[in-house]
């Protein structure tokens, strides 16, 4: 599954979407399949929720005891009081009902997809986001960083949620929906003018379609959605909407990689970056790239997977973020440094480093970070430079107290020493490892 999650050599950055992965991360193996690894720095026992917002935003953490799990329907009903707090209009209020009806439907199997669970609630907040955004005139990140929070705790995802519970109260604030303005036409589904009649029924069964795909997706009845989905795109034939284009074509490629579909969702991501291409988005554009060169890479077709991580580079450099910068930087020093070019990989990775000492990054990011750039030393016999960069990334880990990447980090230490020809530190660091084996 394709992820925007950061990890050593290494899935790329979970941008709103996609499958969580193992949670394991440290490794510096070129060769090895990368796992997800954005990791909180802390023990999960220490995590708390992060107040968000002010006081009228309708935004909070739920709060519970540490000991105690958090029914998942106090989430619903703060996603719902959130959005009757900010006013939301209905075609927002709409699309993350729809969002929060997909996590009724797994929550209430008997083994329910946390992974999906998360990264559908994560969407969710991204929707509200950009609606907030568009209020505000500027970029918000607060009910993602909410959410962020939220999921570090301990959530009971089973749960026997109604559905009237994902059906947020009309805000007092809010217009009846034939007065309301359309605010936030990135995630309005209108593929001609708003105002002709031909617009209003295919906007109507546009939004219908991609509802009743995603909730399929949620089911996961794939080949159902994945039909619903050409059916919006039979209806967008003309054109005149390559955002939306770009939106059913993203959202189909996530469906068919799901389904096992893989090539054809390589196809699929290819058609949605062209499509935000010709809508001048690049950030949307980056997205489906970087989904794209995912599949490549954990396909073994490198190189190309090598030029879309480059062109996602380029496309990060536009908007911005350094962040984001520093992630696909990341991304394209690990599959460099896996397609054998060892030199590409160390440009990448000095200059996602930089990143680390000016920008707020967690421990275990940066662990990673400098892993990776460890490993393309050792790739070019620059051993000096190699053996103190892992030892930073040991440093690292250690203030994340994430015991696996520091015992991964070790371990390749203790290999490289012995590759350097140094065989008392790899022995310290041998006895060092078997310490740590009879304390576990």
């Amino acid at each position: 599954m394709v992820s925007r999650v950061y990890t050593p050599l290494i899935t790329p950055y979970q941008r709103p979407q996609q499958n969580a992965g193992n949670g394991n991360a440290g490794t510096v193996n070129p060769d090895e399949q990368r796992a997800p690894a954005w990791q909180p720095s802390q023990p999960e026992q220490q995590r708390t929720p992060r107040e968000l917002g002010s006081s009228g935003s309708g935004l909070r953490a739920v709060q519970h005891s540490q000991f105690q799990k958090i029914p998942l329907n106090d989430v619903i009903h703060d996603f719902n009081n959130t959005m009757t707090a900010l006013g939301v209009d209905e075609t927002t209020q709409q699309e993350v009902a729809t969002y929060l009806g997909v996590v009724r439907l797994q929550a209430s199997k008997d083994q329910p997809e946390v992974g999906y669970i998360k990264q559908t609630l994560r969407t969710a907040a991204n929707t509200l986001d950009q609606y907030i955004s568009k209020a505000l005139g500027q970029p918000s990140k607060v009910v993602k960083e909410w959410v962020d929070a939220l999921l570090m705790q301990d959530i009971d995802y089973k749960a026997n949620i109604t559905p009237e519970e994902v059906t947020p109260p009309q805000s007092a604030n809010q217009s009846p929906p034939s007065q309301q303005a359309d605010t936030n036409p990135d995630t309005t589904p209108a593929v001609v003018p708003p105002d002709t009649p031909e617009s209003t029924g295919i906007k109507t069964q546009l939004k219908s379609l991609i509802e009743t795909a995603k909730t399929l997706q949620g089911q996961q009845q794939y080949l159902q959605a994945d039909e619903k989905l050409q059916a919006a795109l039979d209806l967008l034939q003309d054109g005149n909407r390559p955002d939306w284009e770009g939106k059913v074509w993203g959202l189909r490629g996530k469906i068919l990689d799901q389904g096992g579909q893989w090539q054809n969702a390589l196809n699929a991501y290819e058609q949605a970056a062209d499509r935000f291409s010709r809508a001048q988005l690049p950030q949307k554009q980056s997205y489906a790239l970087q989904a794209a060169a995912s599949l490549l890479e954990d396909h073994g077709e490198l190189q190309k997977a090598k030029d879309y991580y480059e062109q996602v580079v380029a496309l990060d450099e536009q908007t911005g973020d350094p962040k984001t910068l520093l992630h696909s930087l990341n991304d394209l020093g690990s599959v460099a440094l896996k397609a054998g070019d060892a030199t590409q990989a160390i440009q990448a990775l000095e200059r996602a480093s930089r990143f680390l000492q000016t920008e707020n990054i967690p421990p275990a990011v940066q662990s990673d970070i400098q892993a990776n750039l460890a490993a393309a030393y050792r790739r070019t016999q620059n051993y000096t430079q190699a053996i103190d960069t892992y030892q930073q990334s040991l440093k690292t880990a250690k203030q994340a107290r994430d015991k696996t990447r520091y015992i991964s980090g070790l371990q390749q230490l203790a290999s490289l020493f012995v590759e350097a020809n140094q065989p008392q530190n790899a022995m310290k660091a041998i006895q060092r490892l078997q310490q740590l084996g009879n304390a576990l």
